[in-house]
């Protein structure tokens, strides 16, 4: 599998914990009690969606470049992985 690379948009919750979600891929969204978990519960996840399209022969999502990502006001973190 070639490398893929997506953002991932990271809030930091009232409760002290952490959301986080990849836009470009429908439905990679994680939370956690630490920042740590939810990257390596998206990465995972993200990582499984991209082998599974190739597998399917399905296209991957064209990534956004960090200006067109959404404006979220809460954002606490931008991030972008490189997945492979």
């Amino acid at each position: 599998m070639s490398d893929a690379c997506y953002y991932a948009l990271i809030d930091r919750e009232d409760d002290g914990g952490f959301t986080g979600w990849i836009p470009d891929l429908p439905g990679i969204s994680a939370c956690g009690r630490t920042e740590q978990d939810v990257y390596q519960r998206l990465f995972a996840d993200a990582r499984e969606c991209i082998h599974q399209l190739i597998m399917t022969g399905q296209p991957l999502p064209t990534a956004r470049p960090v200006s067109a990502l959404p404006q979220e006001p809460t954002a606490y973190r931008r991030l972008l992985f490189v997945i492979s």
